[in-house]
């Protein structure tokens, strides 16, 4: 025969049963006013739930009309922007997407070609002098200003119509 364990925890483990013990839902205002039904024929109902309500989404079931919907406001946003009459909005964009590639590579070229020696220096050279002809060709005198002012406006008037 062996010896009987006499510490505490043998002793209440021998003491305690496992016992199973169901749950029940907390009775509502709703269910107290209920009739009582056959719980025999009918299952039981879930009580409502006092935390926070459900945020699950959920996803139409006629998808093909709301992607045509989608669409449809799509191509009347476009055609409000870009529609006809106004291509001057398009041409605009092009023209704006066009440039970027073209300031980058001239701002790279201009960066190589500041890295020379010489040509910095003869291009400042060049810059400074073309800017005391440009004054006293178009700005010291009135005439002249008018001349440029003409000659703006009529290159603006073949570019822009």
């Amino acid at each position: 025969m062996e010896p009987k364990e006499t510490t505490v925890e043998a002793a209440t483990e021998s003491l305690v049963e496992s016992v199973e013990v169901a749950a029940k839902p907390p009775v509502t205002a709703q269910e107290t006013t209920k009739p009582a039904t056959n719980s025999a024929v009918s299952a039981p109902e879930v009580a409502p739930s006092t935390t926070e309500p459900s945020t699950e989404v959920a996803i139409p079931q006629n998808t093909p009309e709301l992607t045509t919907e989608l669409w449809n406001k799509i191509t009347a946003t476009w055609e409000e922007y870009f529609g006809e009459g106004k291509k001057s909005n398009v041409t605009l964009a092009l023209t704006v997407i066009a440039i970027i590639p073209v300031l980058i590579a001239a701002s790279t070229l201009l960066e190589f070609l500041d890295k020379l020696p010489i040509l910095p220096s003869i291009f400042e050279l060049v810059g400074f002098g073309y800017s005391i002809w440009f004054v006293y060709r178009y700005l010291l005198l009135a005439n002249t200003r008018k001349e440029l002012i003409d000659t703006i406006t009529a290159w603006k008037n073949k570019v822009f119509g």
